[in-house]
């Protein structure tokens, strides 16, 4: 029967302590009972986990039976008659009870943030007392796992298998097991090994599931108990998860993750549970700092020595060199000599604000954040196929409906973790075919049906070669094709070039593989496809993603629950960032700027009483605006929250131009790479003193919420940038006129109002709506409007998608003589970006130290890598030196390394600037390089 035609599971009467209850046909008895109010006691048992009903705590009478049952595997019965507290139970749970302590030793370790564990609680309520050996004797020593996140003593353990079941059912890593047998049972991770070595992702999984402290959170041991708990969303990749904040005398003590998380529950990562000390690094910008040359009068041209060193100084001082620059470099030399770069890592507001800044107050399109050079190509290759250029479906309607996946150019389980544990699970305990297009041998590839291993730059000619086949074997939806595309003659006809030997050929995946792809790929519907940067930072980029959207149309995989289109965005608010408007061709919610409506309408809602109008002209990409600071035509740069000379492509060229640019305001929490070439450093803050909303990667709006103070003269972001445009306007004597003009906003409530009455995606989108915990995906058409959890349901939103003849062009810079390897680049699980987060987080630190470059068997033993040896990797534009990683991970002439260590070790001192001609992203994922052996 289909699912649709299931119904809902039966109603069944039982009693339970005298009272009638009503449960679902399923339910256990613990089910039943909980549904009702009556907490049965438990310890192995966990409503996320399978049944396990070793430790027998939660055994009941049921009338009719001899012996009391365990009511977590007892199903619930119609008429059943249960009594879950009697004399007996309870001398019955004594007894388990002391059983359980015969191996339990308490050495006076914890966190000392709560009274009690489940295991004590239910000591304490049955009285049952721990003996009192003093000082206790030990099995194990406690901190005995060299993890630094995970702090393990098993003096606690009480072998009820949670953690075991939590890595396994929630992470789907398997690093715990029972080990050893009768008396000598006890938790091992791996062959018995530490948890690093069995491959542990240190997610924290096993500690927030133990009911006894014994795996808990190294970090918190010994900090107390906290003073508040505040819940806000994770500042790391798009995932978008919620954690709570444990806080003590202005401190994060603790990040915890909650079941009642709309998109993670009990998930987190190790970034998102560990990651939070840089919070309180000490290098945070306190007060804002400007050269000792801005204050003496000088230029930056003469200045020297002295004149360029920092000095702390006054907000007004600090924000009045920074508007009187403004001021002068637009009256001397026009809009078009300014550019403004908003953030990923900052709110939707702050965001918001600053391409508002740009277009209004500056008079420039000269604004961009980090999505150019990320997912540019996702945007503008999704809005010409279907109109939008976003996430179509939910991660969980993919978990929970795909048949099939396809992961091409996504290192899913480091980049996105929390999702990619969703994934093993739905390919673990659902069948879920999974194919992996990848260069590189990636972890999530070990489960998949079947792993392509395409040459770094020929997707297009994979992914034709598979819609080949799909159309020889007639696999595809013509139904679907037919009523809801269009295009199709012009697409087939480009497609029927990419004969299995031809793409075979291009790709270097077999024709066998080939057809194995497209069969698997057609015959499991819904299928997702599901990509990240590997896709899009191409020359290629917009090819790539359009022939992902022509797959998706041939399968006729829109519109539903389990398919659809999946980019998953790197930072955590890139979706947002884009929504906003901080792009050089669209103001907020994707409206052109070149378009007559739009334009009008925002010049009507932001006008100055000067009656200048905005411009109508797209602006400078990042990148460009980066050239043109560098040539002198860009002559003020501000910059929100990004680390230029860490994250550019060829950043010696990049350095150069930050070097040579005349005026450069730096909006930002630490003192990045970037901050050696600015002359103002304005403190902002982190994501956990902040009030706003992140919008997810699945366009789900979250709040963002504050749970520390900022240090010393920090200041909110969209305060800095709303201050700053306050005192452009009052230099240059220009007054608001437009309802929509002004820059007094009270807090970030008032600014998501005006971006809701200017962008109709996220017109019903409120915090007050978001407090009351709506969970809304945009577009959220009105304040009544529930929110859209699945895109081009029914129709696309350009009407028909539209289906492009796209063939495959080589990558801009292939290997040669003297540069014979092929470079590609990447995130590592235990970092973040440019790492300017997560290198002053000490545990990520300490797990992954320093840049390492992989390379295979056959090449290192070629140059002579003997183990002792580092990296020398040089490309057209520059060199790097890093340890080796020899791994299977990558075939002979391929390379991987990350761009998270700045200077010499950092990967893009090597990487191209190479440009997609439509959405101007840069190739970092292609380049050629030679590399040798270097002491």
């Amino acid at each position: 029967m289909a699912d649709d035609q299931k119904g809902s599971p039966a109603t069944i009467r039982l009693t339970v302590d005298g009272r009638p209850v009503t449960a679902r046909e399923g339910d256990s008895v613990l089910e039943a009972a909980r549904a009702a109010g009556v907490i049965v006691p438990t310890l192995c048992w966990h409503p996320d986990l399978s049944v396990d009903g070793s430790c027998r705590l939660c055994v009941v009478e049921i009338e009719g039976m001899r012996l009391p049952a365990t009511a977590c595997s007892t199903p619930a019965s119609e008429g059943m008659i249960v009594r879950t507290e009697t004399p007996a139970l309870a001398e019955s749970r004594r007894f388990v009870l002391g059983m359980l302590l015969t191996h339990y030793a308490d050495a006076g370790y914890a966190a000392g943030d709560r009274d009690e564990t489940e295991f004590t609680h239910w000591l304490r309520r049955y009285g049952v007392r721990i003996p009192g050996a003093a000082p206790p004797i030990l099995r194990d020593r406690p901190n005995s796992d060299p993890n630094p996140f995970v702090w393990v003593d098993w003096n606690k353990c009480i072998l009820c298998t949670r953690c075991v079941r939590a890595c396994a059912e929630i992470q789907g890593r398997f690093v715990w097991s029972v080990g050893y047998r009768g008396a000598e049972a006890r938790i091992i991770a791996g062959l018995d090994t530490t948890m690093l070595e069995a491959r542990c992702e240190s997610c924290g999984a096993c500690a927030a599931y133990c009911p006894t402290g014994a795996l808990d959170d190294k970090p918190s041991v010994g900090l107390g108990r906290p003073e508040k708990t505040v819940g806000t969303t994770c500042g790391y990749c798009g995932v978008g998860c919620s954690v709570d904040l444990d806080v003590k005398d202005n401190r994060i003590v603790r990040a915890r993750s909650s079941r009642a998380a709309a998109v993670n529950g009990m998930h987190l990562c190790v970034k998102g549970r560990y990651g939070y000390d840089y919070v309180h690094h000490p290098e945070r910008l306190a007060r804002p700092r400007v050269r000792r040359y801005l204050l003496e009068g000088g230029t930056k041209r003469s200045a020297a020595g002295g004149a360029l060193e920092w000095v702390e100084t006054d907000w007004r001082t600090a924000l009045g060199l920074v508007a009187e620059k403004l001021v002068a470099v637009r009256r001397e030399s026009g809009p078009q000599a300014t550019g403004f770069l908003a953030s990923a890592k900052c709110t939707n507001e702050e965001n918001y604000l600053v391409q508002k800044l740009a277009r209004q107050a500056a008079g420039t399109n000269n604004v961009d954040h980090c999505a150019r050079l990320c997912h540019s190509s996702t945007v503008a290759g999704l809005a010409a196929a279907f109109g939008s250029g976003a996430m179509s479906n939910s991660m969980d309607d993919v978990a929970r409906e795909a048949r099939a996946l396809l992961i091409i150019g996504s290192n899913t389980t480091e980049q996105h973790p929390v999702f990619a544990s969703r994934i093993r699970q739905a390919v673990l305990r659902r069948g879920v075919k999974l194919v992996v297009a990848d260069p590189r041998r990636i972890d999530i590839a070990e489960l998949a049906a079947l792993h392509l291993r395409q040459r770094p730059g020929t997707d297009v000619a994979l992914l034709n070669g598979i819609m080949r086949i799909v159309l020889e074997n007639g696999w595809h939806d013509h139904r679907f094709v037919e009523e809801r595309c269009e295009n199709f003659a012009e697409f087939r006809a480009t497609i029927e070039k990419y004969r299995p030997e031809l793409a075979s050929e291009i790709t270097g995946v077999s024709r066998e593989d080939l057809y194995r792809a497209a069969e698997i790929l057609a015959r499991n519907r819904p299928m997702a496809v599901i990509w990240g940067m590997g896709i899009t930072q191409h020359t290629t980029g917009v090819l790539n993603v359009l022939s992902l959207a022509n797959l998706q149309m041939l399968l006729g995989n829109m519109g539903v629950a389990g398919g659809g289109v999946n980019p998953l965005r790197g930072q955590n608010n890139v979706q947002g960032a884009c929504d906003m408007g901080a792009l050089p061709n669209l103001f907020p919610g994707y409206q052109p700027v070149t378009d007559a409506g739009p334009l009008g309408k925002f010049g009507a809602a932001w006008a100055l009483d000067d009656g200048r109008a905005l411009d109508a002209r797209p602006g400078l990409t990042v990148t460009e605006m980066v050239e043109a600071y560098g040539a002198g035509t860009l002559r003020f740069l501000y910059v929100l929250g990004e680390d230029l000379a860490m994250t550019e492509p060829d950043i010696a060229h990049a350095r150069r131009s930050l070097a040579s640019g005349e005026f450069l305001a730096l909006q930002e929490i630490f003192p990045s790479e970037t901050a050696a070439f600015a002359d103002v450093l304005l403190p902002g803050v982190s994501f956990a003193e902040k009030k706003g909303t992140f919008t997810n990667t699945e366009r789900r709006v979250q709040m963002v919420r504050p749970a520390v103070d900022p240090p010393g003269e920090a200041r909110q972001d969209w305060e800095i940038v709303a201050g700053l445009a306050r005192l452009v306007l009052e230099i240059e004597g220009r007054r608001p006129a437009g309802p929509r003009a002004g820059w007094g906003y009270r807090d970030t409530a008032e600014i998501m109002d005006e971006i809701a009455a200017l962008t109709p995606s996220y017109s019903g989108v409120s915090h007050s709506r978001l407090e009351r915990g709506e969970s809304l995906q945009w577009p959220v058409r009105d304040r009544d409007h529930p929110g859209t959890p699945i895109l081009h349901v029914g129709q696309f939103a350009r009407g028909r998608g539209r289906f492009h003849a796209v063939d495959h062009l080589p990558p801009a810079e292939l290997p040669d003589k003297d540069y014979p390897f092929v470079l590609t680049t990447g995130r590592v699980l235990y970092h973040w970006h440019g790492g300017e987060l997560s290198r002053r987080a000490k545990g990520l630190l300490e797990v992954y130290p320093e840049s390492l470059v992989e390379i295979s068997a056959e090449d290192a033993a070629r140059i002579g890598l003997n183990g002792d040896r580092l990296l020398r990797l040089r490309s057209r534009r520059g060199e790097v030196l890093a340890r080796p990683i020899v791994t299977d991970r990558v075939a002979p002439g391929i390379l991987f390394g990350n761009f998270h260590f700045p200077g010499e070790h950092n990967i893009n001192n090597l990487t191209i600037r190479a440009l997609d001609p439509v959405a101007k992203i840069p190739e970092y994922k292609v380049c050629a390089v030679a590399i040798e052996a270097a002491d």
